[in-house]
């Protein structure tokens, strides 16, 4: 079962709607206007998982540190250092990409679990 533990988060603009769409636990970055959008395969700018359902220009809560729920694009291993698809689903990362959380569950696409939120490269 997914958990989550909040630590940080915090509020951004929503870029689209992402209410009627249900993009909640979908990893999010930055757009040109500093506002949350749904961040695509491998993005560099991401800051985070979205926790709400905003819409277009309503607050977007993200969380930035903590154990967050996370919904997987494809099977995941626990440890696997995720990164997004170009869906903003969590996918296992390869070599020199930027991460943003670490599984703390194994999972397959569609599936929500839980991940701490850690940035860094994935190792060689």
């Amino acid at each position: 079962m997914a958990t989550e533990q909040q630590v940080f988060d915090m509020s951004l603009g929503a870029a689209d709607d992402y209410y009627t769409s249900s993009k909640q636990f979908y990893i999010v970055a930055l757009d040109t206007s500093k506002r949350a959008v749904l961040a695509g395969a491998a993005d560099a700018n991401t800051v985070g998982v979205l926790q709400n359902k905003p819409k277009q220009y309503q607050a977007a809560t993200v969380r930035r540190v903590g154990v967050t729920k996370i919904v997987c694009g494809d099977t995941v291993a626990i440890g696997a250092k995720l990164v997004p698809d170009s869906a903003g689903k969590a996918v296992t990362g390869t070599a020199g990409q930027r991460y943003c959380a670490v599984a703390l569950e194994a999972g397959v696409s569609g599936r929500v679990i839980s991940a701490i939120m850690e940035f860094g490269y994935v190792p060689a």
